[in-house]
């Protein structure tokens, strides 16, 4: 579920992000059919997601996927942490999935979901999961 998906902030962004995405539109669709909540950021770069229930040993989730296109007709899922200090720009990288379009399997975005809602458990790891991601990544 989208927690924040009522603010007209998110509504814009969705619309704008999902319109230029299939792989956008098939990860918020499992998103909303799902029972894990998240919240979308509206000042990323692409569609980011984070989610936002705790893990089980009481600490918040600091996952967040993070799906864009560098050009036309390829697609970038990336999962990261944000750094805890406020002032850093950095970001902790647990991979990335790159996609060229038509690649997508929906059975891997369930895949992906539970790797970020885990905060990154190794056990959850994705199995086309990148950890060599060359690519720039925007803010």
């Amino acid at each position: 579920m989208i927690l924040n998906r009522a603010s007209p902030q998110v509504q814009a962004k969705l619309r704008h992000e999902l319109a230029q995405s299939a792989v956008a539109r098939a990860v918020c669709e499992t998103i909303d059919q799902s029972r894990d909540n998240f919240e979308i950021s509206t000042d990323a770069v692409g569609l980011e997601a984070r989610a936002t229930d705790r893990l089980p040993s009481g600490l918040p989730n600091r996952g967040r996927i993070k799906i864009f296109s560098p050009r036309p007709g390829h697609t970038l899922i990336f999962f990261y942490k944000r750094s805890l200090v406020p002032y850093s720009r950095d970001r902790y990288s647990y991979g990335g999935v790159d996609l060229k379009d038509g690649e997508l399997n929906p059975g891997d975005i369930a895949e992906w979901l539970a790797f970020v809602n885990s905060g990154f458990h190794p056990e959850k790891r994705p199995a086309h999961l990148r950890r060599a991601f060359p690519f720039e990544i925007p803010e």
